[in-house]
């Protein structure tokens, strides 16, 4: 079975955000284009005058992206299209359960479109499983709790006034262990890889957690720089640095760190790595109390003034 046969395939509306105005209060529409993240979700801007806006329930595809081509998503609400998005309009009536499984699947070809090639003649002719899974059906689309931000927005120093530390400095530095994924049993322990996808965690094993819950990890190699902080105690692989808090954090602080480590990605570009050795010597910038020390309490009042911070640790 092909795209084609499932969907109408048809070019977005292929606008500029620059050219749109922002909706300033959390309304308008959505905006699509070229991300992986946030359901390809950039911005809500307002209704432009004669567009109509893409219908909730459609599937929207990245056609051309350095590093996203072909991500897909269900889209929850009215929204428009940037540039070399393209949207599938299913030809049958089909749940949600099954147009999440489909959008999976197209997803699961970006490996062939990695060096720059499109998808925009591809798409429609590519191959996709004769059928949907049984437990397709059976499964569980789980809730998100999701509460407003505060209503004060917690501001922070101006970042001049911040200082480096080194990440050795705040955090016992460890290394994860040499372990071959295919030859681990399934268990109910997170195993966190190098990889940026679901918190760094692409499988569960049957093994004893060597890491507790509310450390730091930081890929050194494939998706360099990435940072997340496990939520449940784990295991973690060799190419996956682990960093312990040298003295009490709230969770608010460790996700803020999480958040500039990130930023030092780009200097990891073209196969560089940054094994644990290189970590513990990284400084990074952050704001200070008035005796030097980092403002972890600033640090959680900020993240938890954010929307949708309910998703924090508690």
């Amino acid at each position: 079975m092909k795209v084609a046969d499932l969907f109408d395939v048809h070019y977005g509306n292929s606008l500029s955000l620059n050219h749109l105005s922002l909706a300033d209060d959390g309304g308008g529409v959505a905006f699509v284009s070229r991300t992986a993240q946030n359901n390809g979700v950039v911005a809500r801007v307002q209704e432009v005058p004669d567009i109509r806006p893409f219908a909730p329930g459609l599937l929207t595809v990245c056609l051309r992206s350095r590093n996203h081509a072909l991500s897909t998503f269900v889209q929850v609400a009215p929204f428009y299209t940037g540039f070399h998005v393209f949207i599938l309009r299913p030809k049958r009536k089909m749940g949600l359960k099954e147009r999440l499984w489909w959008a999976m699947c197209i997803e699961s070809n970006r490996y062939r479109y990695n060096f720059g090639r499109q998808a925009n003649r591809s798409l429609s002719g590519l191959e996709l499983p004769n059928k949907v899974p049984r437990w397709v059906e059976r499964s569980t689309i789980p809730r998100v709790r999701v509460a407003p931000a505060s209503a004060a927005r917690v501001e922070l120093p101006d970042v001049i006034q911040w200082r480096k530390f080194e990440l050795g400095d705040l955090f016992y530095v460890h290394r994860g262990r040499s372990l071959v994924r295919r030859d681990a049993l399934r268990g109910t322990t997170p195993l966190v890889t190098a990889s940026a996808r679901n918190n760094g965690v692409s499988a569960f094993i049957a093994s004893p957690p060597e890491h507790d819950a509310g450390r730091i990890t930081v890929c050194s190699n494939g998706s360099v720089g990435e940072a997340f902080v496990q939520s449940e105690p784990f295991v973690a692989t060799a190419d996956v640095t682990i960093l312990e808090h040298r003295a009490p954090m709230p969770p608010g602080a460790s996700h803020f760190i999480c958040a500039i480590i990130r930023l030092e990605k780009y200097r990891f570009n073209y196969g560089r790595k940054w094994p644990a050795g290189r970590l513990e010597r990284s400084a990074v910038r952050l704001p200070v109390t008035e005796d030097g020390t980092p403002a972890v309490s600033a640090m959680d009042r900020y993240m938890r003034s954010l929307p949708l911070s309910a998703a924090l640790s508690a």
